[in-house]
């Protein structure tokens, strides 16, 4: 039975209230979950949530989303779905750690947490991978449901399995691999983005379509804006796209371990430039960075052409990303970041290569053993790095200026 509400109303159900989100279903080998998206549906997303007829709803934000949306949708769930709590994490990268979820798992549990209680992951990525690791860990694995608010979560992050916090050795590197119940993810709340983050999420749109899905290279090209404003007919196709983009990879390989690591394209600089950067550069304005170091190197190894380099450039400046390393990046930490890169050990590199993915044109990875992955000589991707933070600079942290 669905627990009844404390203030005597009736709830209605997702079916009562019609259905206003399209449902795309998301299948990873044995893994299948609901992806529901649409604009303005935040009552059937509560409606949804109360379908599930949870104990209790462990609203995971930090403090930013939880003014914009947490307070909200803690409110309504009390109204219409039962008890409610919200749980917040300071916002930034630099808080996606395991003390943060274990602060959090010491909250939902003197909350009265249990078995049957449901995670809702409210915000973007870090949100989602620390709320993501929280219902894997809380009793052995509680339910999970995401509701993003960023561009990055709702067509990148929520559409894996990884749920990971970062070390102190780099991103990503402690955590472990769980499914969610479902997604329900709103448009609508992409209004109070940041320009700066629906920027970011356009990196990791441009790399689904330079990577997986060529398909949809001349549409978005036309679609990207600098100024980062899109309108919900476009936004909607652009994560459309981009979810049957990452199912086009991930249905048979739901551990990103074999086609799924074409995914990782750009991120092993992206994730270096955004260690080095301390939280100051945006994940996919790393990745947009890291795609161009990519292209590069993969045309100095002779596998790229110069169009294709060019086309990297295009795409990135029509969605108002830079294509070098930041001024206030220093090149050193960078260089020292690429070395702790989460795709260590996929191959046997010497310790004069890592292991990236590189692309030899439009959604062609380049392989080794059947993997997306090749050997990369540290010597060409740290020259490269150097060339493209751009003439006079040094190795030293300039980090005066504006954060990308």
């Amino acid at each position: 039975m669905r627990p009844q509400h404390r203030l005597g109303t009736v709830p209605r159900s997702a079916a009562e209230i019609g259905v206003n989100m399209h449902v795309t279903a998301i299948t990873m080998e044995d893994a299948t979950f609901p992806y529901r998206l649409g604009t303005d549906c935040a009552e059937e997303i509560v409606a949804r949530l109360g379908d599930r007829a949870a104990s209790r709803y462990l609203v995971v934000c930090d403090t930013t989303v939880a003014a914009l949306y947490g307070h909200d949708l803690v409110a309504r769930l009390e109204k219409d779905a039962g008890p409610a709590v919200l749980l917040t994490h300071e916002a930034g990268e630099v808080h996606k750690d395991v003390t943060t979820v274990g602060a959090l798992a010491e909250q939902a549990l003197g909350a009265g947490a249990d078995r049957r209680s449901i995670v809702v992951a409210l915000g973007g990525g870090i949100t989602g991978n620390i709320a993501g690791l929280l219902a894997a860990l809380l009793f052995r694995g509680i339910a999970l449901v995401h509701v993003p608010t960023t561009v990055v979560a709702m067509l990148d992050s929520v559409l894996s399995l990884k749920q990971a916090v970062n070390a102190s050795f780099g991103k990503n590197l402690v955590g472990t691999f769980y499914q969610p119940a479902e997604v329900l993810a709103d448009t609508a709340m992409l209004r109070t983005l940041p320009v700066r983050e629906l920027r970011s999420g356009m990196g990791e749109v441009v790399k689904n379509a330079l990577a997986i899905r060529p398909s949809m290279t001349e549409r978005l090209a036309g679609l990207l804006r600098p100024d980062g404003r899109y309108d919900d007919d476009a936004l909607r196709w652009i994560i459309a796209e981009s979810v049957a983009a990452k199912a086009d990879v991930t249905g048979a390989d739901k551990h990103e371990r074999r086609d799924g690591l074409v995914l990782e394209y750009g991120h092993t600089a992206g994730h270096a430039i955004e260690h080095a950067a301390r939280g100051e550069v945006a994940h996919g304005a790393g990745v947009a960075i890291g795609m161009v170091i990519a292209a590069e190197v993969s045309h100095r190894l002779g596998h790229a052409s110069a169009p294709f380099v060019a086309l990297h450039r295009e795409l990135i400046a029509k969605a108002g990303l830079e294509h070098a390393v930041p001024a206030f990046v220093g090149t050193d930490d960078v260089k020292n970041w690429l070395t702790y890169d989460n795709k260590r050990g996929y191959l046997d590199c010497e310790g004069t290569s890592t292991p990236m993915v590189l692309l030899s044109g439009p959604g062609q990875p380049l392989r080794t053993g059947g993997m997306p992955l090749v050997p990369v000589p540290l010597s060409v991707l740290n020259e490269t790095v150097d060339a493209l933070a751009g003439p006079g600079r040094t190795g030293a942290d300039h980090r005066a200026a504006v954060p990308v």
